[in-house]
């Protein structure tokens, strides 16, 4: 009974020896853990922050990564794509969405690019308010206007712009030009996209439309419309002479 009793005991730490494996890349050490993967960081303005890991085991989304080390310097010149095996803890379930995990050692194992990672991953992280810089806005090649703009206003025409917490009311050339340009554009529906606009403008004819110079867009409730270089720098210059 004694020679049995030793071989299940024998029996049972094998298999505990086996269980402390996980997934083909993943192995608990103690309380901590290895990890494989691609490292992933999200661009300056992003609703949601890095540094990330897509793990090879979880290729469907990404999990926060906070340094724990003493030096804190695990993840310096990193960059999205790359390679890296990581030494960590996850400090509980349930936590909010992706998970968290307490980083104590990370090596890079190969450079790379956001290429490299897995596109199940980058799309579902976007959709839920990540931004990689992937998202890219070109100047439209030609205007992109309605069939039958409304026309027939003259100079008296009020546009007013919310820019930077402030109003700025102005009429004449300048406003008939902007009110052109936003009520006869063909908006979009589908276009619309998570870039938050730079201001908003008022005209006579709808209000509410928001504009983003940089990447060269307008929206509205009807959807949004790609700006030419020329309407850019139309309006760009319509805010520095009324705008402060």
């Amino acid at each position: 009974m004694k020679h049995l009793l030793s071989l299940g005991c024998v029996f049972l730490c094998v298999l505990l020896l086996v269980a402390r494996r996980t997934d083909g890349n993943e192995e608990q050490s103690g309380r901590k853990s290895t990890a494989t993967g691609w490292y992933l960081e999200t661009v300056e303005g992003s609703e949601e922050a890095g540094p990330l890991i897509v793990r090879d085991n979880i290729t469907s989304r990404g999990e926060y990564m906070v340094d724990k080390s003493e030096s804190r310097d695990l993840f310096d010149g990193l960059e999205s794509g790359d390679r890296i095996r990581i030494s960590f803890e996850s400090p509980g379930e349930g936590g909010p969405w992706p998970g968290v995990n307490w980083v104590y050692k990370c090596d890079l194992l190969e450079k790379g690019t956001l290429g490299d990672v897995p596109e199940e991953a980058l799309t579902t992280m976007e959709a839920h308010g990540y931004d990689f810089g992937r998202h890219i806005h070109t100047p439209a090649e030609e205007s992109l206007t309605v069939e039958s703009p409304v026309s027939g206003y003259c100079g008296n025409t009020v546009t007013t712009v919310h820019l930077g917490g402030q109003d700025y009311s102005f009429w004449g050339g300048d406003s008939v030009t902007l009110t052109d340009i936003l009520i006869s554009l063909a908006y979009d529906p589908s276009q619309v996209c998570r870039c938050l606009p730079e201001f908003t403008v008022d005209t006579e004819f709808g209000s509410g439309y928001g504009v983003n110079l940089a990447q060269s867009y307008a929206r509205c409730e009807s959807g949004q419309a790609a700006l030419t270089a020329e309407q850019t720098e139309a309006i760009r210059g319509i805010l520095d002479r009324n705008c402060g």
